[in-house]
């Protein structure tokens, strides 16, 4: 993963692209992006393509990219910063997601995530992304009470398979969780419902 990293990072710097376009990476780190929250045609080549941070709280951060400077947004992601936890939506799908850099999937491995928040859970049929990352679609209506869920909680717990079983704090993840829901819905991709700090107005 350090390899692809400093390849991206390398050829961000080359282009000439603002520090603080850049994320933070979780360890904080200067200027790194873990690879589970990188778009999948991420090639780090001479572009305007850019991730930028929206929100940061506790534990988690909202995160979108944009091929073209910041025009146009082609994607909206938000998750735990362990990556244990992730959402992503784009024009095409809403997904959930689960990445650690310590694991090697299978190409096309598939198995069991049971999500567990509060009286909620659901049990998501995963498919490998890569070697270090999961995945599963999940219908807009499914999302929604899963973001509606984890707001009145303070912990998640994740199991995979009947294997393992992680928890995943909760504590800030309402304003994070918040502001995907809005990017989702401003660029058209889902409509995740009001979040539960969406009071705001300027009137």
């Amino acid at each position: 993963m350090n390899r692809k990293l400093n390849l991206l990072l390398g050829c961000l710097a080359f282009a000439g692209v603002p520090a603080v376009a850049v994320a933070q990476s979780y360890d904080e780190k200067p200027s790194a992006m873990p690879v589970a929250m990188l778009p999948s045609d991420e090639s780090g080549s001479r572009s305007a393509s850019q991730m930028l941070v929206d929100e940061r709280a506790g534990g988690w951060v909202a995160i979108h990219h944009t091929p073209d400077s910041g025009v146009h947004t082609d994607l909206c992601i938000a998750g735990s910063e362990s990556e244990i936890l992730m959402f992503r939506a784009d024009a095409d799908s809403l997904q959930v997601r689960s990445a650690d850099d310590h694991w090697t999937l299978a190409t096309g491995q598939k198995g069991d995530m049971t999500v567990t928040v509060g009286a909620y859970t659901h049990v998501f049929h995963m498919q490998a992304n890569d070697a270090t990352t999961l995945a599963a679609n999940i219908a807009p209506g499914e999302l929604t009470t899963l973001l509606n869920a984890m707001a009145g909680t303070h912990m998640a717990l994740v199991k995979f398979g009947d294997r393992t079983t992680l928890s995943v704090n909760l504590v800030g993840s309402i304003p994070v969780l918040d502001r995907f829901r809005g990017c989702a819905e401003t660029q058209h991709f889902a409509d995740l419902g009001q979040g539960a700090g969406q009071k705001a107005s300027p009137f």
